[in-house]
């Protein structure tokens, strides 16, 4: 009898959990498809819009990378992608990983180690006022949703992640290797 109810205890907790991934997995898709289009459009940085708001998007992580035998293996399958939705136009921020060496590793320093580093940027325009971000980090299904108020001229939306924190030795503390928890979104 009390074997049986381990076994059905275990099967709600493992539903609850299922059933969240699934709803999140629900909200990255969501979240990363386009309803509108007309919201902002991308611009170079020598143009600048009179009246419009511009958002330099700058974003930078380091990505837990695969090992085999001292060759460091980057996400290709999927790649690592961040999708922006600013009041529902999404928008693809790709970037080309670079292998970084911060050793020693330093349980203050969240990106120390040896890791792909992937940095993101990207210009748009827009009409000042509030709008809604939403970013999405598929890879470490992470989904952050903020208000944002942008004002005429050049503004700077800075992303900054927040790992997870690992308790194992040399990593103890919050590290890249544990994937990223949440973001941080600054708008100067």
């Amino acid at each position: 009898m009390k074997y049986k109810s381990i076994i059905v205890g275990a099967a709600l907790i493992a539903g609850f959990v299922i059933s969240g991934c699934a709803n999140n997995r629900e909200l990255m898709a969501k979240s990363s498809l386009s309803t509108r289009n007309d919201v902002f459009f991308e611009t170079s940085i020598s143009e600048t819009g009179s009246g419009k708001a511009i958002a330099d998007f700058m974003f930078t992580v380091k990505s837990n990378s695969s090992r085999f035998a001292e060759i460091y293996i980057k996400h290709s399958n999927p790649p690592y992608r961040v999708y922006m939705n600013i009041d529902g136009q999404t928008t693809v921020l790709e970037s080309e990983p670079i292998l970084e060496n911060k050793s020693p590793v330093d349980s203050s320093l969240p990106e120390s180690g040896t890791g792909w580093k992937y940095e993101f940027s990207k210009r748009i325009a827009l009409a000042p006022g509030k709008h809604k971000l939403t970013i999405v980090l598929p890879i470490d299904d992470v989904i952050v949703e903020r208000e944002i108020a942008l004002r005429a001229g050049v503004n700077t939306i800075t992303v900054i992640p927040v790992y997870n924190k690992r308790s194992l030795q040399p990593y103890k503390g919050h590290n890249f290797t544990a994937g990223v928890k949440t973001l941080k979104v600054m708008v100067n």
